[in-house]
């Protein structure tokens, strides 16, 4: 780690650094310097948000291809973006953690940017905590009913987000969180926003006061459909099966503006068959 630093600081002297940066990119440097010398397991809170600043900042100026990804970040008609604020790795003997964290910045919307903002670093916070605490109890589990120390392998837990739709009417990015031993489990976390509005929106907002007849016809079909591929197998109703959408039912917007309903693995079918998502088209309008 002591010689990424060094390269580090190496690639920061020979970067044409804008004056204007150059006290911020020093202040991470040594925020860099001291977080190194912390012990490795210290926990890292999402919502500290000037060191994630610092760590956004130092990125940028000495990994050429992260800078180049957040140059070609899109403003969206100077309203929003969405930019990764921070990101980690973690590794003790408990568990392996990859985070890569965005943060959405709203021109002229400091209200709904700072609520969203918090409510993702909350959020995050919160599930790897727990999914610390779950690691942490699986290994003394395993030592205390005679494994090797040596042998447990730690619990991965990786958080990541992706951008699904962005133009002058729309934002919307997904959040996962996926936890790793035996088999995978993802959790999604979803934000939709209506930048003309500049307000989230639901399902209710692009279907309509219809909108979950709308979209349990249109799943239900597509479930029909998609049975009869003998290597699909969905629950039955009654036995955990699909009924109805969820008043507050995850959904993302994809690249034309169209709500995607999903259900997470295990929910309406068999873990084999992974998440399940189906593309509601929006009603016709006179």
């Amino acid at each position: 780690m002591k010689d990424l630093w060094e390269e580090a600081r190496q690639q920061y002297r020979n970067t044409d650094t804008p004056p204007e940066l150059e006290f911020a990119v020093a202040s991470a440097l040594r925020a860099g310097e001291k977080k190194r010398r912390q012990h490795r397991g210290l926990r890292r809170s999402l919502s500290a948000g000037l060191a994630a600043c610092a760590c956004f900042v130092l990125l940028v100026n000495v990994n050429p291809t992260f800078a180049q990804a957040v140059a070609d970040v899109p403003v969206l008609g100077d309203l929003a973006r969405v930019f990764t604020v921070t990101q980690y790795t973690v590794e003790d003997r408990d568990h392996l953690i990859d985070v890569r964290l965005p943060a959405l910045d709203l021109a002229g919307d400091t209200d709904l940017e700072q609520r969203v903002n918090t409510e993702i670093s909350t959020r995050i916070d919160q599930v790897l905590q727990e999914a610390e605490d779950r690691a942490r109890d699986t290994r003394e589990a395993y030592v205390a009913t005679g494994g090797d120390p040596d042998d447990f392998m730690p619990i991965i837990i990786s958080v990541d987000y992706e951008i699904k739709c962005q133009n002058d009417r729309y934002l919307s990015f997904v959040i996962t969180k996926t936890e790793t031993l035996a088999s995978a489990y993802t959790e999604y976390y979803t934000y939709n926003i209506d930048l003309q509005a500049g307000r989230e929106i639901t399902l209710r907002d692009l279907l309509g006061p219809d909108y979950k007849e709308i979209a349990n016809s249109v799943i239900s079909a597509e479930i029909d459909r998609r049975s009869q591929d003998p290597d699909n197998l969905y629950f039955l109703q009654g036995e955990g099966g699909f009924e109805s959408i969820a008043d507050d039912q995850p959904f993302y917007l994809d690249a034309d503006g169209t709500p995607v309903v999903f259900f997470e693995k295990y929910e309406i079918a068999p873990g084999y068959m992974g998440a399940q998502e189906f593309r509601i088209p929006l009603p016709e309008t006179k």
